[in-house]
């Protein structure tokens, strides 16, 4: 069924505006830059810096358990290896496909931002985490099932995470005269 939906991409999804869109999307979600980008900006103010701390945390959690962990046991190639009739837009990664680590750090990242910043920021973090995730079927470095599962372990390590800090970092608030 992977491949399925991928010829599917292919055959109906394709087209000159896409193949400009999506590997842009992607390369936010390049060792997790646009989600290191947010970090780096939410702790330079002090009400936020917890957050950012989260976010930073949750990533490297991620990506430990993700790519350092997962990927090397299962070993899976790219579908771009298996079925040569599947084009790059993009410079072929030299990892393991299973599961996707844009997925999983885009979706940890996400439900740090849902659970510890305000409802928007997660809204919008899981809108672009999941364009993320799509634009590496529709770039054919993920298989669909690599982009679930992937989405599925960021998102509960980044919500695990979070229980961790509420239970062993909780928050203080900050005085008003002092928020910046």
């Amino acid at each position: 069924m992977d491949l399925e939906i991928l010829l599917w991409i292919r055959d109906s999804l394709h087209n000159p505006f896409t193949e400009a869109f999506f590997p842009a999307v992607s390369f936010l979600g390049n060792a997790g830059l646009i989600w290191l980008i947010t970090a780096a900006v939410l702790l330079c103010v002090r009400r936020w810096r917890r957050v950012g701390v989260l976010l930073i945390a949750a990533l490297a959690f991620t990506f430990v358990c993700n790519d350092l962990v997962i990927k090397p046991l299962v070993a899976r190639p790219r579908p771009f290896l298996d079925h040569p009739e599947l084009f790059l837009l993009i410079e072929p990664p030299s990892s393991w496909s299973f599961p996707s680590g844009h997925s999983a750090s885009s979706f940890s990242a996400a439900a740090v931002l849902l659970w510890e910043g305000r409802r928007p920021w997660g809204i919008a973090a899981l809108v672009l985490a999941a364009l993320i995730a799509f634009s590496r079927a529709f770039l054919f470095v993920h298989y669909p099932s690599d982009i679930l599962i992937g989405s599925l372990i960021g998102f509960a390590l980044g919500s695990l995470c979070v229980l961790l800090a509420r239970r062993f970092w909780p928050r203080h608030p900050i005085p008003a005269e002092k928020q910046e």
